[in-house]
């Protein structure tokens, strides 16, 4: 599995968690709409998938039909099903990520980024300006996407001992306190969203990068299919 499908694979999961969140504390009245809300807000993510992964796409697809399907109208049901769709995507992972990847700080660098521009999508709908009402949903879902960003961050740090950690470590917890406490507008906020993401994006996995590893591996391969001198 690519680390872009990865990093999307855990953007979703992140924004199952706000959807979950959102309904243990509001108790939204209409289980249906509270369904198409949250296909709504996840099904790019899911196209973004299919284009990268068909075949993570079908399981995904199965595990979030699977969830919906179960939820029932009461907190320890939504609970239980929230627990199997997190479960049903760490097998995926399992299955198709290789160990050495998810110790690889390009990886989360790639998840990293990837959250924060979910993050930068969604803040604006968190804080509306104008006299409006903010939308509890984006709140919830504006907050987990920072917080799992933070986890992402530390997840690169801790695979790579970088320059640039405490000046990340010190961003994204900036970051988080303003997601979480200050309601700055979406154009204070944008800065401090781009801060991180600079940084993630210089260790993102460089296109020639890949070229290489691929040629590397299939001269790899050729030599070990090669015939043995006796």
């Amino acid at each position: 599995m690519r680390a872009d499908t990865f990093a999307k694979l855990v953007t979703l999961e992140t924004l199952i968690d706000a959807e979950v969140g959102y309904w243990l504390q509001h108790h939204p009245a209409s289980m249906d709409r509270y369904r198409e809300a949250l296909v709504a807000r996840v099904s790019d993510l899911l196209d973004e998938i299919d284009r990268l992964d068909e075949v993570a796409a079908a399981r995904i697809y199965d595990a979030l039909v699977d969830f919906l399907a179960e939820l029932p109208e009461d907190d320890e049901g939504v609970v239980e099903a929230a627990v199997r769709f997190k479960r049903a995507v760490d097998k995926l992972i399992d299955r198709a990520m290789e160990p050495r990847d998810l110790d690889d700080a390009s990886t989360w660098a790639v998840v990293l980024d990837g959250m924060l521009d979910e993050l930068a999508y969604e803040y604006p709908r968190a804080v509306r300006t104008g006299g409006g009402e903010a939308d509890p949903r984006a709140c919830i879902r504006a907050r987990e996407l920072a917080r799992a960003a933070r986890d992402a961050g530390e997840r690169m740090i801790a695979a790579r001992r970088t320059d640039a950690r405490t000046m990340l470590r010190d961003d994204l917890d900036r970051l988080v306190l303003a997601v979480e406490h200050r309601r700055l507008s979406a154009a204070e906020a944008e800065p401090l969203i781009r801060a991180p993401q600079r940084i993630a994006r210089r260790l993102r996995p460089s296109g020639l990068g890949r070229v290489g590893a691929a040629v590397v591996g299939q001269l790899l391969r050729r030599r070990s299919k090669g015939p043995k001198i006796p």
